[in-house]
């Protein structure tokens, strides 16, 4: 039952807010990336497919300019709603995530099938209290 509350509440969420769509940068490393910011003064969120397309990696350069990160990625998958979400230690440095799209138990992963309409929303909350919400849409 829980699930599917969340399930409602994500596809309402994204029905009421405005999507902002972005190219996912396939070729570019994080470092020469100009989305999320230059890199000097603002937290830099990159987003980028693993070689083998079963993954998101996302790359969060200057975390300490802002008070809390989370994300959250939504997608379809063997036919039903799919998603991962979190948060970054803002006092951690430079960090990554790997987003996998699947579930692994025991080194042994099932990977979900037939993926569509992924989404990935970053909301970072800065030590002034404004709220910059980044989204993304990714083509696999």
């Amino acid at each position: 039952m829980s699930k599917k509350l969340f399930a409602i509440l994500l596809i309402t969420l994204f029905l009421v807010l405005p999507v902002e769509a972005k190219l996912l940068p396939r070729f570019s490393s994080p470092a020469r990336s100009s989305r999320g910011g230059s890199g000097g003064g603002s937290v830099v969120v990159s987003p980028k497919l693993r070689g083998d397309r079963r993954a998101l990696n996302v790359y969060f350069g200057n975390p300490s300019k802002a008070k809390s990160i989370s994300y959250i990625l939504t997608y379809r998958g063997n036919d039903s709603d799919q998603g991962a979400m979190g948060s970054v230690d803002v006092s951690s440095g430079n960090t990554s995530r790997e987003l996998l799209f699947g579930t692994c138990s025991t080194s042994v992963c099932t990977y979900h099938q037939g993926i569509s309409n992924m989404r990935l929303e970053v909301t970072i909350e800065l030590a002034s209290g404004k709220k910059i919400i980044k989204r993304y849409r990714v083509k696999i």
